[in-house]
Protein backbone atom coordinates (compact mmCIF):
# COMPACT_ATOMS: atom_id res chain seq x y z
CA UNK A 1 0.00 0.00 0.00
CA UNK A 2 2.56 2.43 0.83
CA UNK A 3 4.82 1.74 -2.61
CA UNK A 4 1.22 3.02 -4.22
CA UNK A 5 0.95 5.84 -2.34
CA UNK A 6 4.61 6.41 -3.13
CA UNK A 7 3.28 6.74 -6.86
CA UNK A 8 0.30 8.52 -6.55
CA UNK A 9 1.17 11.48 -8.76
CA UNK A 10 1.79 9.29 -12.00
CA UNK A 11 -0.92 7.21 -11.09
CA UNK A 12 -3.38 9.70 -11.64
CA UNK A 13 -2.12 10.40 -14.99
CA UNK A 14 -1.20 6.66 -16.34
CA UNK A 15 -5.09 5.62 -15.23
CA UNK A 16 -6.44 7.23 -17.94
CA UNK A 17 -3.40 6.76 -19.90
CA UNK A 18 -4.37 3.27 -19.53
CA UNK A 19 -7.66 3.75 -20.68
CA UNK A 20 -6.85 5.40 -23.67
CA UNK A 21 -5.28 2.67 -25.02
CA UNK A 22 -7.17 -0.27 -23.76
CA UNK A 23 -10.35 1.04 -25.22
CA UNK A 24 -9.74 0.28 -28.60
CA UNK A 25 -8.26 -2.75 -28.35
CA UNK A 26 -11.61 -4.41 -25.57
CA UNK A 27 -14.16 -2.04 -28.08
CA UNK A 28 -13.10 -4.58 -30.72
CA UNK A 29 -14.59 -7.55 -28.61
CA UNK A 30 -17.02 -5.61 -26.65
CA UNK A 31 -18.46 -2.11 -27.38
CA UNK A 32 -19.60 -1.57 -23.61
CA UNK A 33 -16.57 -2.93 -22.12
CA UNK A 34 -14.24 -0.27 -23.88
CA UNK A 35 -16.20 2.39 -22.26
CA UNK A 36 -16.32 0.76 -18.90
CA UNK A 37 -12.75 0.62 -19.34
CA UNK A 38 -12.36 4.50 -19.72
CA UNK A 39 -14.70 5.56 -17.41
CA UNK A 40 -13.15 3.05 -13.98
CA UNK A 41 -9.84 4.15 -14.95
CA UNK A 42 -11.44 7.72 -14.70
CA UNK A 43 -12.69 6.91 -11.64
CA UNK A 44 -9.97 5.34 -10.12
CA UNK A 45 -7.59 8.53 -11.22
CA UNK A 46 -10.10 10.37 -8.68
CA UNK A 47 -9.38 7.96 -6.02
CA UNK A 48 -5.56 8.49 -6.60
CA UNK A 49 -6.39 12.42 -6.40
CA UNK A 50 -8.13 12.22 -3.28
CA UNK A 51 -5.51 10.37 -1.76
CA UNK A 52 -2.53 12.55 -2.96
CA UNK A 53 -4.69 15.61 -1.41
CA UNK A 54 -5.00 14.06 1.68
CA UNK A 55 -1.24 13.73 2.24
CA UNK A 56 -0.32 16.61 1.21
CA UNK A 57 -2.66 18.83 3.35
CA UNK A 58 -1.98 16.16 6.77
CA UNK A 59 1.81 16.73 6.16
CA UNK A 60 1.90 20.20 4.81
CA UNK A 61 4.97 19.40 2.12
CA UNK A 62 4.38 19.46 -1.42
CA UNK A 63 5.04 15.60 -2.78
CA UNK A 64 8.20 15.60 -5.31
CA UNK A 65 8.15 12.50 -8.05
CA UNK A 66 11.17 12.14 -9.99
CA UNK A 67 10.34 10.00 -13.25
CA UNK A 68 12.40 7.01 -14.00
CA UNK A 69 14.32 8.09 -10.55
CA UNK A 70 16.21 10.66 -12.52
CA UNK A 71 16.51 14.21 -10.08
CA UNK A 72 15.90 17.51 -11.63
CA UNK A 73 16.91 19.28 -13.25
CA UNK A 74 18.15 16.59 -15.67
CA UNK A 75 15.11 14.42 -14.82
CA UNK A 76 11.73 15.24 -15.45
CA UNK A 77 9.61 16.09 -11.88
CA UNK A 78 5.88 16.31 -10.63
CA UNK A 79 5.36 18.66 -8.06
CA UNK A 80 2.09 18.48 -5.99
CA UNK A 81 1.17 21.03 -3.56
CA UNK A 82 -1.83 22.49 -2.00
CA UNK A 83 -2.85 23.98 -4.75
CA UNK A 84 -2.16 21.81 -7.78
CA UNK A 85 -4.04 19.17 -6.09
CA UNK A 86 -6.73 21.13 -5.66
CA UNK A 87 -6.98 21.48 -9.28
CA UNK A 88 -5.90 17.79 -10.04
CA UNK A 89 -9.28 16.69 -8.15
CA UNK A 90 -10.64 19.27 -10.23
CA UNK A 91 -9.87 17.65 -13.52
CA UNK A 92 -10.27 14.35 -12.59
CA UNK A 93 -14.03 14.65 -11.17
CA UNK A 94 -15.21 16.84 -14.20
CA UNK A 95 -13.04 14.25 -16.62
CA UNK A 96 -15.16 10.64 -15.05
CA UNK A 97 -18.58 12.60 -14.69
CA UNK A 98 -17.93 13.78 -18.51
CA UNK A 99 -17.64 10.15 -19.91
CA UNK A 100 -20.24 8.69 -17.69
CA UNK A 101 -22.31 11.65 -19.13
CA UNK A 102 -21.68 10.58 -22.66
CA UNK A 103 -23.05 7.00 -22.33
CA UNK A 104 -26.54 7.97 -23.31
CA UNK A 105 -25.15 9.89 -27.00
CA UNK A 106 -23.62 7.04 -27.61
CA UNK A 107 -27.10 4.76 -27.61
CA UNK A 108 -28.93 8.28 -29.37
CA UNK A 109 -26.72 8.38 -31.91
CA UNK A 110 -26.68 4.16 -32.73
CA UNK A 111 -22.79 4.90 -33.24
CA UNK A 112 -20.38 1.67 -33.95
CA UNK A 113 -17.46 0.38 -32.14
CA UNK A 114 -14.96 2.13 -33.95
CA UNK A 115 -16.32 5.68 -33.09
CA UNK A 116 -16.89 4.60 -29.47
CA UNK A 117 -13.24 3.02 -29.61
CA UNK A 118 -12.34 6.68 -30.68
CA UNK A 119 -14.45 9.08 -28.41
CA UNK A 120 -13.84 7.56 -25.47
CA UNK A 121 -9.99 7.02 -26.41
CA UNK A 122 -9.97 11.04 -27.06
CA UNK A 123 -11.48 11.85 -24.03
CA UNK A 124 -9.58 9.82 -21.46
CA UNK A 125 -6.13 11.45 -23.84
CA UNK A 126 -7.97 15.34 -23.09
CA UNK A 127 -8.18 14.12 -19.19
CA UNK A 128 -4.24 12.91 -19.81
CA UNK A 129 -3.41 15.88 -21.03
CA UNK A 130 -5.02 18.40 -18.52
CA UNK A 131 -3.85 16.13 -15.77
CA UNK A 132 0.08 16.25 -16.73
CA UNK A 133 -0.39 20.03 -17.07
CA UNK A 134 -1.83 20.54 -13.54
CA UNK A 135 1.25 17.90 -12.30
CA UNK A 136 4.33 18.55 -13.85
CA UNK A 137 7.63 20.90 -12.81
CA UNK A 138 8.79 21.00 -16.05
CA UNK A 139 8.44 23.67 -18.84
CA UNK A 140 9.00 21.04 -21.66
CA UNK A 141 7.19 18.43 -20.30
CA UNK A 142 4.07 21.24 -20.01
CA UNK A 143 4.46 21.57 -23.67
CA UNK A 144 4.28 18.01 -24.41
CA UNK A 145 1.23 17.65 -22.13
CA UNK A 146 -0.33 20.98 -23.94
CA UNK A 147 0.24 19.48 -27.43
CA UNK A 148 -1.50 16.35 -25.89
CA UNK A 149 -4.21 18.72 -24.50
CA UNK A 150 -4.88 20.16 -28.18
CA UNK A 151 -4.87 16.72 -30.55
CA UNK A 152 -7.32 15.19 -28.55
CA UNK A 153 -9.38 18.51 -27.95
CA UNK A 154 -9.29 18.94 -31.73
CA UNK A 155 -10.74 15.29 -32.67
CA UNK A 156 -13.69 15.85 -29.83
CA UNK A 157 -14.31 18.96 -31.61
CA UNK A 158 -14.36 17.71 -35.22
CA UNK A 159 -16.87 15.11 -34.35
CA UNK A 160 -19.53 17.40 -32.76
CA UNK A 161 -22.01 19.27 -34.90
CA UNK A 162 -22.49 20.08 -38.25
CA UNK A 163 -19.53 23.39 -37.93
CA UNK A 164 -17.65 21.10 -36.07
CA UNK A 165 -14.75 20.51 -38.42
CA UNK A 166 -14.38 24.18 -39.41
CA UNK A 167 -14.24 25.07 -35.48
CA UNK A 168 -11.83 22.35 -34.48
CA UNK A 169 -9.56 23.82 -38.29
CA UNK A 170 -10.06 26.85 -36.89
CA UNK A 171 -8.53 25.96 -33.42
CA UNK A 172 -6.34 23.68 -35.04
CA UNK A 173 -4.60 27.10 -36.63
CA UNK A 174 -4.56 29.09 -33.49
CA UNK A 175 -3.86 26.73 -30.83
CA UNK A 176 -0.58 25.73 -33.45
CA UNK A 177 0.18 29.53 -32.91
CA UNK A 178 -0.14 29.61 -29.07
CA UNK A 179 1.80 26.40 -28.79
CA UNK A 180 4.83 27.42 -31.03
CA UNK A 181 4.89 30.98 -28.88
CA UNK A 182 5.17 29.02 -25.55
CA UNK A 183 7.91 27.33 -26.64
CA UNK A 184 9.76 30.36 -28.18
CA UNK A 185 9.12 31.42 -24.67
CA UNK A 186 10.87 28.60 -22.78
CA UNK A 187 13.56 28.48 -25.84
CA UNK A 188 14.36 32.15 -24.73
CA UNK A 189 14.51 30.89 -20.97
CA UNK A 190 16.75 27.76 -21.79
CA UNK A 191 19.06 30.16 -23.75
CA UNK A 192 19.80 32.64 -20.79
CA UNK A 193 19.66 29.76 -18.25
CA UNK A 194 20.51 26.65 -19.02
CA UNK A 195 17.59 24.59 -17.38
CA UNK A 196 13.83 23.85 -18.11
CA UNK A 197 13.11 22.36 -14.53
CA UNK A 198 10.23 25.11 -13.14
CA UNK A 199 12.02 25.38 -9.47
CA UNK A 200 15.44 25.34 -11.21
CA UNK A 201 14.55 28.10 -13.61
CA UNK A 202 13.28 30.51 -10.79
CA UNK A 203 16.65 30.06 -9.19
CA UNK A 204 18.67 30.90 -11.68
CA UNK A 205 16.70 33.75 -13.33
CA UNK A 206 18.07 36.13 -9.88
CA UNK A 207 19.81 39.11 -11.53
CA UNK A 208 18.46 38.23 -15.08
CA UNK A 209 15.11 39.32 -14.99
CA UNK A 210 15.39 42.81 -17.07
CA UNK A 211 17.42 41.06 -19.69
CA UNK A 212 15.98 41.40 -23.39
CA UNK A 213 15.75 37.68 -23.72
CA UNK A 214 13.41 37.23 -20.77
CA UNK A 215 11.37 40.34 -21.59
CA UNK A 216 10.72 38.43 -24.85
CA UNK A 217 9.80 35.48 -23.06
CA UNK A 218 7.36 36.30 -21.40
CA UNK A 219 5.87 38.36 -24.25
CA UNK A 220 5.66 35.14 -25.79
CA UNK A 221 4.27 33.36 -22.69
CA UNK A 222 2.14 35.83 -22.46
CA UNK A 223 0.56 35.17 -26.00
CA UNK A 224 1.02 31.55 -25.76
CA UNK A 225 -0.90 30.88 -22.37
CA UNK A 226 -3.51 33.68 -23.53
CA UNK A 227 -4.70 31.68 -26.60
CA UNK A 228 -4.81 28.44 -24.69
CA UNK A 229 -7.19 29.98 -22.27
CA UNK A 230 -8.85 32.03 -24.76
CA UNK A 231 -7.95 35.63 -22.98
CA UNK A 232 -9.31 38.78 -25.35
CA UNK A 233 -8.15 39.37 -28.14
CA UNK A 234 -6.88 35.51 -28.19
CA UNK A 235 -10.59 33.92 -28.26
CA UNK A 236 -10.79 34.14 -31.50
CA UNK A 237 -11.04 30.32 -31.86
CA UNK A 238 -12.96 29.79 -28.73
CA UNK A 239 -16.45 30.78 -30.00
CA UNK A 240 -17.42 28.32 -32.42
CA UNK A 241 -15.41 25.46 -30.50
CA UNK A 242 -17.40 25.38 -27.69
CA UNK A 243 -20.62 25.78 -29.64
CA UNK A 244 -19.98 23.11 -31.99
CA UNK A 245 -17.96 20.43 -30.41
CA UNK A 246 -19.81 17.34 -29.45
CA UNK A 247 -22.30 17.90 -26.89
CA UNK A 248 -21.27 15.10 -24.79
CA UNK A 249 -17.80 16.07 -24.24
CA UNK A 250 -18.31 20.26 -24.79
CA UNK A 251 -18.48 19.53 -20.65
CA UNK A 252 -15.25 19.00 -20.10
CA UNK A 253 -13.83 21.11 -22.91
CA UNK A 254 -15.62 24.47 -21.99
CA UNK A 255 -15.31 23.76 -18.06
CA UNK A 256 -11.72 22.53 -17.51
CA UNK A 257 -9.62 23.14 -21.13
CA UNK A 258 -9.39 26.53 -20.72
CA UNK A 259 -8.75 26.88 -17.22
CA UNK A 260 -5.98 24.66 -16.77
CA UNK A 261 -3.57 27.01 -19.28
CA UNK A 262 -4.50 29.75 -16.98
CA UNK A 263 -3.58 27.96 -14.04
CA UNK A 264 -0.21 26.98 -16.00
CA UNK A 265 0.36 30.70 -16.45
CA UNK A 266 -0.35 31.75 -13.14
CA UNK A 267 2.64 29.41 -12.30
CA UNK A 268 4.75 30.38 -14.63
CA UNK A 269 4.76 33.93 -13.67
CA UNK A 270 4.00 33.70 -10.24
CA UNK A 271 6.21 31.20 -8.78
CA UNK A 272 9.44 31.68 -11.65
CA UNK A 273 9.51 35.31 -12.22
CA UNK A 274 10.68 38.03 -9.69
CA UNK A 275 7.14 39.64 -8.87
CA UNK A 276 9.26 43.39 -8.43
CA UNK A 277 10.98 42.81 -11.61
CA UNK A 278 10.45 45.21 -14.69
CA UNK A 279 9.08 42.07 -16.61
CA UNK A 280 6.06 41.24 -14.33
CA UNK A 281 5.30 45.00 -14.10
CA UNK A 282 4.81 44.54 -17.64
CA UNK A 283 2.74 41.53 -16.88
CA UNK A 284 0.27 42.89 -14.78
CA UNK A 285 -0.11 45.93 -17.21
CA UNK A 286 -0.75 44.14 -20.11
CA UNK A 287 -2.67 41.13 -18.71
CA UNK A 288 -5.02 43.93 -16.77
CA UNK A 289 -5.74 45.88 -20.08
CA UNK A 290 -6.66 42.38 -21.57
CA UNK A 291 -8.86 41.01 -18.74
CA UNK A 292 -10.86 44.50 -18.35
CA UNK A 293 -11.51 44.62 -22.04
CA UNK A 294 -12.29 40.86 -22.11
CA UNK A 295 -15.08 40.83 -19.57
CA UNK A 296 -16.88 43.67 -20.97
CA UNK A 297 -16.16 42.13 -24.40
CA UNK A 298 -17.73 38.45 -23.66
CA UNK A 299 -20.14 39.88 -21.55
CA UNK A 300 -21.97 42.36 -24.28
CA UNK A 301 -21.68 39.86 -26.70
CA UNK A 302 -23.25 37.13 -24.84
CA UNK A 303 -26.47 39.81 -24.66
CA UNK A 304 -26.47 39.42 -28.56
CA UNK A 305 -27.35 35.61 -29.23
CA UNK A 306 -30.27 33.46 -28.37
CA UNK A 307 -28.37 30.08 -28.78
CA UNK A 308 -28.00 28.43 -25.95
CA UNK A 309 -24.60 27.25 -26.22
CA UNK A 310 -23.39 31.17 -28.03
CA UNK A 311 -24.62 32.75 -24.68
CA UNK A 312 -22.24 30.03 -22.63
CA UNK A 313 -19.35 30.64 -25.01
CA UNK A 314 -18.93 34.64 -25.07
CA UNK A 315 -19.91 34.25 -21.01
CA UNK A 316 -16.51 31.88 -20.66
CA UNK A 317 -14.22 34.70 -22.26
CA UNK A 318 -15.68 37.34 -19.38
CA UNK A 319 -15.36 35.06 -17.40
CA UNK A 320 -11.55 34.05 -17.66
CA UNK A 321 -11.32 37.96 -17.72
CA UNK A 322 -11.73 37.30 -14.33
CA UNK A 323 -9.08 34.74 -13.69
CA UNK A 324 -6.79 37.19 -15.63
CA UNK A 325 -7.84 40.00 -13.52
CA UNK A 326 -6.81 38.54 -10.25
CA UNK A 327 -3.20 37.87 -11.77
CA UNK A 328 -3.20 41.21 -12.55
CA UNK A 329 -4.07 42.34 -9.17
CA UNK A 330 -1.55 40.54 -8.22
CA UNK A 331 -2.08 40.34 -4.46
CA UNK A 332 -3.13 37.33 -1.88
CA UNK A 333 -6.55 38.16 -2.17
CA UNK A 334 -5.99 38.77 -6.15
CA UNK A 335 -4.78 35.11 -6.54
CA UNK A 336 -7.15 33.63 -4.02
CA UNK A 337 -10.16 34.77 -6.11
CA UNK A 338 -8.35 34.19 -9.73
CA UNK A 339 -7.64 29.99 -8.26
CA UNK A 340 -11.04 30.30 -6.52
CA UNK A 341 -13.10 31.18 -9.97
CA UNK A 342 -10.40 28.69 -11.96
CA UNK A 343 -12.13 25.81 -9.85
CA UNK A 344 -15.74 27.34 -9.28
CA UNK A 345 -15.94 28.59 -13.21
CA UNK A 346 -14.96 25.13 -13.95
CA UNK A 347 -18.09 23.82 -12.12
CA UNK A 348 -20.18 26.36 -13.52
CA UNK A 349 -19.62 26.11 -17.01
CA UNK A 350 -19.17 22.47 -17.25
CA UNK A 351 -23.23 22.77 -15.27
CA UNK A 352 -24.44 24.47 -17.82
CA UNK A 353 -22.88 22.47 -20.74
CA UNK A 354 -24.27 19.14 -19.08
CA UNK A 355 -27.80 21.33 -19.41
CA UNK A 356 -27.68 22.11 -23.08
CA UNK A 357 -26.45 18.84 -23.95
CA UNK A 358 -29.31 17.44 -21.76
CA UNK A 359 -31.70 19.90 -23.69
CA UNK A 360 -30.47 18.64 -27.07
CA UNK A 361 -30.70 15.02 -25.98
CA UNK A 362 -34.25 15.10 -25.17
CA UNK A 363 -35.72 18.37 -27.01
CA UNK A 364 -33.21 18.94 -29.63
CA UNK A 365 -33.42 22.14 -28.16
CA UNK A 366 -30.24 24.83 -29.54
CA UNK A 367 -32.29 28.12 -28.99
CA UNK A 368 -33.86 29.68 -25.75
CA UNK A 369 -36.58 30.39 -27.34
CA UNK A 370 -37.73 26.65 -27.31
CA UNK A 371 -37.31 26.61 -23.42
CA UNK A 372 -40.77 27.51 -22.39
CA UNK A 373 -42.27 25.07 -19.60
CA UNK A 374 -39.20 22.78 -20.08
CA UNK A 375 -38.80 22.59 -16.07
CA UNK A 376 -42.09 20.73 -15.75
CA UNK A 377 -40.60 17.49 -17.45
CA UNK A 378 -36.90 18.10 -16.48
CA UNK A 379 -37.13 19.38 -12.95
CA UNK A 380 -33.19 18.57 -12.37
CA UNK A 381 -31.93 19.89 -15.80
CA UNK A 382 -33.70 23.32 -14.88
CA UNK A 383 -32.02 23.49 -10.81
CA UNK A 384 -29.06 22.85 -12.11
CA UNK A 385 -29.38 26.27 -14.82
CA UNK A 386 -30.69 28.02 -12.26
CA UNK A 387 -28.22 27.59 -9.51
CA UNK A 388 -25.10 27.33 -12.03
CA UNK A 389 -26.48 30.54 -13.28
CA UNK A 390 -26.85 32.58 -10.31
CA UNK A 391 -23.72 31.31 -9.48
CA UNK A 392 -21.76 32.54 -12.74
CA UNK A 393 -23.45 36.39 -11.89
CA UNK A 394 -22.10 35.91 -8.55
CA UNK A 395 -24.71 35.70 -5.70
CA UNK A 396 -24.71 34.39 -2.51
CA UNK A 397 -23.70 31.86 -1.06
CA UNK A 398 -22.92 29.78 -4.38
CA UNK A 399 -18.80 29.53 -5.40
CA UNK A 400 -19.09 31.87 -7.83
CA UNK A 401 -20.51 34.79 -5.24
CA UNK A 402 -16.78 34.06 -3.30
CA UNK A 403 -14.05 34.26 -5.97
CA UNK A 404 -15.50 37.88 -7.44
CA UNK A 405 -15.79 39.02 -3.54
CA UNK A 406 -12.42 37.57 -3.29
CA UNK A 407 -11.03 39.82 -6.97
CA UNK A 408 -12.94 43.01 -5.32
CA UNK A 409 -11.02 42.86 -1.85
CA UNK A 410 -7.63 42.65 -4.11
CA UNK A 411 -8.57 45.36 -6.03
CA UNK A 412 -9.56 47.56 -2.92
CA UNK A 413 -6.32 46.65 -0.87
CA UNK A 414 -4.55 47.16 -3.89
CA UNK A 415 -6.26 51.02 -4.87
CA UNK A 416 -7.48 49.62 -7.87
CA UNK A 417 -11.41 50.99 -7.87
CA UNK A 418 -11.94 50.52 -11.16
CA UNK A 419 -11.52 46.86 -11.83
CA UNK A 420 -14.18 47.06 -8.87
CA UNK A 421 -16.41 48.91 -10.90
CA UNK A 422 -15.81 46.38 -13.58
CA UNK A 423 -16.69 43.67 -10.88
CA UNK A 424 -20.22 45.03 -10.68
CA UNK A 425 -21.03 46.34 -14.25
CA UNK A 426 -20.29 42.72 -15.69
CA UNK A 427 -22.24 41.03 -12.86
CA UNK A 428 -24.73 43.44 -14.05
CA UNK A 429 -24.66 42.33 -17.91
CA UNK A 430 -24.36 38.25 -17.05
CA UNK A 431 -28.01 38.89 -14.80
CA UNK A 432 -29.27 40.47 -18.17
CA UNK A 433 -28.35 36.98 -20.19
CA UNK A 434 -29.07 34.49 -17.32
CA UNK A 435 -32.51 35.97 -16.35
CA UNK A 436 -33.22 36.02 -20.01
CA UNK A 437 -33.20 32.51 -20.45
CA UNK A 438 -34.69 31.97 -16.98
CA UNK A 439 -37.59 34.01 -18.24
CA UNK A 440 -38.07 31.83 -21.00
CA UNK A 441 -38.00 28.49 -19.35
CA UNK A 442 -39.92 29.26 -17.01
CA UNK A 443 -42.28 31.93 -18.09
CA UNK A 444 -42.25 30.72 -22.22
CA UNK A 445 -44.79 29.32 -24.20
CA UNK A 446 -44.34 25.74 -24.64
CA UNK A 447 -43.11 24.97 -28.10
CA UNK A 448 -40.64 21.67 -27.69
CA UNK A 449 -41.54 18.24 -28.17
CA UNK A 450 -39.86 15.19 -26.88
CA UNK A 451 -37.83 13.25 -29.29
CA UNK A 452 -37.73 9.55 -30.20
CA UNK A 453 -35.13 8.54 -27.52
CA UNK A 454 -33.88 4.91 -27.65
CA UNK A 455 -34.81 3.39 -24.09
CA UNK A 456 -37.11 4.84 -21.71
CA UNK A 457 -35.98 5.87 -18.16
CA UNK A 458 -38.18 6.60 -15.05
CA UNK A 459 -36.33 10.16 -14.69
CA UNK A 460 -36.43 12.96 -16.57
CA UNK A 461 -32.84 11.66 -17.88
CA UNK A 462 -30.88 8.45 -17.66
CA UNK A 463 -29.15 8.45 -14.51
CA UNK A 464 -25.78 8.54 -16.37
CA UNK A 465 -26.68 11.59 -17.15
CA UNK A 466 -28.54 12.79 -13.90
CA UNK A 467 -25.34 11.64 -11.52
CA UNK A 468 -23.02 14.40 -13.13
CA UNK A 469 -25.44 17.07 -13.29
CA UNK A 470 -26.63 16.55 -9.49
CA UNK A 471 -22.45 16.58 -8.59
CA UNK A 472 -21.65 20.04 -10.33
CA UNK A 473 -24.77 21.49 -7.96
CA UNK A 474 -23.43 19.86 -5.11
CA UNK A 475 -19.68 21.43 -6.02
CA UNK A 476 -21.38 25.01 -6.56
CA UNK A 477 -22.96 24.77 -3.26
CA UNK A 478 -20.43 23.48 -0.93
CA UNK A 479 -17.40 25.31 -2.75
CA UNK A 480 -19.23 28.27 -1.31
CA UNK A 481 -19.91 27.23 1.97
CA UNK A 482 -17.06 25.73 2.50
CA UNK A 483 -14.46 28.61 0.68
CA UNK A 484 -13.03 29.44 3.60
CA UNK A 485 -12.07 26.14 4.58
CA UNK A 486 -10.22 25.81 1.31
CA UNK A 487 -8.43 28.85 1.84
CA UNK A 488 -7.35 28.81 5.06
CA UNK A 489 -6.59 24.95 5.32
CA UNK A 490 -5.76 24.13 1.68
CA UNK A 491 -4.38 27.32 -0.24
CA UNK A 492 -3.47 29.88 1.58
CA UNK A 493 0.11 28.37 2.52
CA UNK A 494 1.11 27.30 -0.89
CA UNK A 495 -0.20 30.96 -2.04
CA UNK A 496 1.99 32.25 0.47
CA UNK A 497 5.05 29.89 0.35
CA UNK A 498 5.01 29.28 -3.27
CA UNK A 499 3.08 31.66 -5.10
CA UNK A 500 3.69 35.19 -3.31
CA UNK A 501 7.51 34.54 -2.27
Amino acid sequence: MNQIADHLPVLVILLPLCGTLLCPIISHFNINAGKRTVITALFLSIVCAVLQLIQVITTGEAIHYWLGGWAPPIGIEFVIDGLNGVVILLVAIISFTTALYSSPFEKLERIDRIHSAGYYSMLAFLSVGLLGLSSTGDAFNLYVFMEITAISGYGLIAVGEDKGPIASFRYLMTGTIGACMYLLGIGFLYAATGTLNMADLADRLTGLMDSPLIVMSAACLIVGFGIKMALFPLHGWQPAAHSYAHPAADPMIAGIMIKIPAYAMLRFFFCIFDEQSHVMQLFFNAIGVMAVIGILFGSLKALRYDTYNKILAYSSIGQVGYIAMGFAIGNFYGIIGAILHIVSHAFMKAGLFYTSGALKYKYGIHDINELGQVYRKMPVTSLTMVICALSMIGLPPFAGFFSKWYLALGAIEKGNYFYVAVLILSSLLGAIYFFRIMEKLFMGEKTAREKELPEKSRFELPWQMLLPLLTVVAAVILLGLFNAYIVNGVLKTTIWEVVLT
